[in-house]
């Protein structure tokens, strides 16, 4: 049978081959059913090494490495081995986070990493709260479940046709669509969900929101959130936080920065004053699967005032050991989420293992190489369409500027030629583009280099 140290043995083996691995995949999806239903009856048992090798060598075969330095896809940095190791860990303990009682260590290991971010984030450990989820989702359905609750009175009993109106939120038009999920799955209905102008640097509009806000009370709705994004999903934008955070306070609204990608800026000294404005926030979400080199998932949230979390989520139940009105936490009476995984044991290993200023160094070289990006880009007669600080570029070419199929053919060729991965975009829903994100930390200058003239290649061809 196989061991642990054997599986380790071909864990470390891929992560020593990263740079071989395919960027892209082409397969129908019948050839990989096919191979599951011939080898895979579930009449008998399989020897797991048998098992093992042939999974691994699927996940070889049919899987966009985005491990691979080459991958500047949407989000998804190379995997950090310490992290590996803790997700293993994790395994083999099982802890269940549920409650302090049944796991003291995890939940004070969990409770240690996210007071150290609650404090570069610029909020007040003793009077707020932070909680590990599993991803962004998780994390922004959890702000608005708390920001209605606490701007809706009696929402949590009464349910929302109690209130006397109809509760509204907004969101930048270039904002993470997870928002529209929840609108739906808390029974606000997607049309709760207002979207807010952009700029033509694709930031949210301050004005736009002001009025918007004060039309939907004329209107008598209720709005009772507004929610900015430090660094969106197409173009890595920061919306203007201090502006949006005094409108929002002008209005008495709930103040969510969804920071799922850009939020990991904090760490870095020199990159936190991108940020400027999140201390202001009522919550914040933040992923550190989206850049920190940490396997999916491991959201975060977290909230300035504790009292307000308690509120939403609070619950008794008999089969629980007694919930001591302590320092002690107890996640499933703060949280969504009931059982829990130990998902912050790998952002402990990372943290303990490169120490903040190593991390730091990380960030800071990935927003050069995005820096080195946009110049060779523009040298090469590419037109750069976004503007952030941030390593995501987003760019397009006079020979192809409108055409979204051409957009589509050129990216789809970087892969298929194992060139480069890159995303295409609209940008303000219009404007078709290309994006290359660079969050891996083992991305360096050729790589850089051999995207550029993968892409020159590519163009010259068609």
């Amino acid at each position: 049978m196989m061991d642990i140290e054997t599986a380790a043995r071909q864990v470390s083996a891929y992560l020593a081959r990263t740079r071989e691995a395919p960027l892209a995949v082409r397969v129908d999806p019948e050839i990989i059913r096919r191979h599951l239903r011939e080898r895979y009856t579930f009449d008998a048992a399989v020897p797991i090494d048998d098992v093992v090798t042939d999974v691994t060598d699927m996940l070889w075969r049919w899987t966009e490495h985005a491990t691979n330095p080459r991958h500047f896809g949407l989000f998804r940095p190379g995997v950090e081995p310490a992290c590996v190791i803790a997700d293993l860990i994790a395994a083999a303990y099982d802890p269940n986070l549920a409650t302090w009682d049944f796991s003291p260590a995890a939940n004070e290991i969990e409770r240690h990493v996210l007071l150290f971010l609650m404090r570069r984030f610029g909020l007040d450990p003793d009077a707020g709260t932070a909680q590990f989820t599993s991803g962004g989702q998780e994390s922004n359905h959890t702000a608005v479940v708390v920001a209605l609750t606490d701007r809706c009175r009696g929402v949590g009993e009464g349910g929302i046709r109690s209130l006397g109106g109809d509760p509204v939120f907004y969101l930048s038009g270039e904002g993470h669509h997870s928002f529209d999920k929840v609108a739906h799955a808390t029974g606000l209905g997607r049309r709760a969900l207002r979207f807010v102008p952009v700029d033509s640097a694709l930031r949210m509009n301050p004005d736009a929101l002001d009025a918007m806000i004060a039309r939907d009370c004329a209107d008598g709705r209720l709005p009772f959130l507004v929610v900015a994004t430090a660094g969106t999903t197409s173009a890595g934008v920061v919306d203007p936080l201090d502006r949006i955070a005094d409108v929002a306070q002008r209005h008495g609204l709930w103040y969510h920065v969804d920071a799922a990608w850009g939020g990991a800026a904090v760490v870095s000294d020199r990159l936190r004053g991108v940020l400027a404005g999140i201390e202001r926030a009522d919550s914040i979400t933040c992923d550190a699967h989206k850049w920190l080199s940490v396997p999916v998932g491991a959201g975060m949230f977290f909230c300035r005032r504790r009292a307000a979390v308690d509120s939403a989520f609070a619950t008794e139940t008999a089969y629980v050991p007694d919930q001591a009105l302590d320092t002690r936490t107890y996640p499933f009476i703060t949280s969504l989420q009931w059982s829990r995984r130990f998902i912050g044991l790998k952002v402990f290993l990372l943290l303990t293992t490169h120490g903040q200023q190593g991390i730091a160094a990380r960030l800071e070289h990935q927003t050069a190489m995005g820096d080195r990006l946009r110049e060779r880009l523009t040298a090469a007669g590419f037109s750069i369409l976004n503007q952030t600080p941030l390593p995501v570029v987003c760019f397009t070419h006079a020979a192809i500027a409108g055409d979204a199929r051409a957009h589509n053919e050129i990216a789809i060729e970087l892969g298929n030629r194992q060139l480069a991965w890159i995303s295409r975009t609209r940008l303000d829903g219009r404007i078709p583009a290309l994006r290359a994100c660079i969050t891996h930390v083992e991305t360096d200058r050729a790589d850089v280099d051999a995207l550029v003239e993968g892409l020159q290649d590519v163009l010259a061809r068609r």
